[in-house]
């Protein structure tokens, strides 16, 4: 479910229990404030883990301490990026309170920078934890019931940042027919500008061999809806730890970085320099490791 976290002042950010403003919003061209930010950019993160105690590790990985070396890396960033968006699985592992209270003191200097953050929500994730850690996240009124779902609106094109939670450690993602419902309402209302969906799980279309969904159970109906919706261009996705790009017919898949661990050895972590030009995507992977062979490894995708 993304979150937002818009500019505040430090003050306001540490009195409100490190969290402001509604969990649904809409943001417009004017969105970014800083005039030395790039309105056609945001920086892309995934796969988090910040757990309670910053001193946890997990398969050799401080957790806390690659996201704090991947914000710093995103703030000092040139040219500066109008926005942060964390594709789920923010939490560790239950999504407790304290996975959320760490996280915000991680992203703290995002705030007193007053740099834009969006969260979405994976499996690790926990609605009700994050509710009570930072209650002032909660919507009013959310356009999708049980699911928080937003629009980013800028200038090149729209963010469509989705929920594909469904129940907290459980591995298997889903929109729901709610959320695709309100999904099509919203493209058909946005078809002027390429569409980028954003959403944890990476897309599945048939059970494994032991019958078992891993990704996004309702992927199908998903790019059904895609189908007759030609403005969308890519979907970007975390959730299998492994920086990949493909296409399925016209759509571009993006499998983020993790911030957090890789699953196989020698793949890299970090995140994503994402910049929207006239006809395309430019992606520049980040990766924690400057040493590493794919870093600043740049792709440019494409579209009519």
């Amino acid at each position: 479910m993304p979150l937002h976290w818009p500019h505040v002042s430090r003050r306001e950010f540490l009195g409100q229990a490190a969290g402001v403003t509604a969990s649904v919003l809409v943001w417009r061209q004017g969105w970014a404030e800083d005039s030395r930010a790039d309105p056609h950019s945001l920086a892309l993160l995934a796969d988090t883990h910040v757990p309670s105690d910053p001193a946890t590790t997990a398969r050799d990985v401080n957790m806390t301490n690659n996201l704090r070396q991947a914000l710093a890396e995103v703030m000092a960033h040139a040219p500066k990026v109008s926005g942060v968006v964390v594709n789920g699985d923010c939490a560790y592992l239950k999504g407790l309170p304290g996975d959320y209270q760490n996280l915000a003191q991680v992203v703290q200097p995002l705030v007193e920078a007053e740099l834009p953050l969006h969260l979405t929500m994976g499996n690790h994730d926990n609605r009700e934890a994050l509710y009570a850690a930072l209650s002032q996240q909660q919507p009013a009124a959310p356009p999708v019931e049980a699911k928080h779902v937003s629009v980013l609106e800028t200038p090149k094109a729209n963010w469509f940042l989705l929920d594909s939670l469904t129940k907290t450690d459980v591995v298997t993602g889903e929109l729901g027919a709610a959320q695709l419902q309100w999904l099509a309402q919203a493209l058909d209302a946005r078809a002027d500008k390429p569409a980028l969906l954003v959403a944890h799980h990476n897309p599945q279309f048939e059970p494994a061999a032991n019958g078992d969904w891993g990704g996004l159970k309702d992927a199908r109906a998903l790019f059904d809806l895609v189908a007759s919706r030609r403005q969308v261009k890519a979907y970007i996705f975390g959730h299998t730890h492994d920086w990949r790009l493909t296409k399925l017919g016209d759509v571009h898949l993006v499998n983020l970085p993790p911030v957090a661990y890789v699953f196989q050895a020698g793949r890299p972590n970090g995140w994503v320099h994402a910049m929207v030009q006239d006809g395309g995507l430019r992606l520049r992977l980040q990766c924690l490791d400057n040493a590493h062979a794919l870093h600043q490894q740049t792709v440019e995708l494409t579209w009519a």
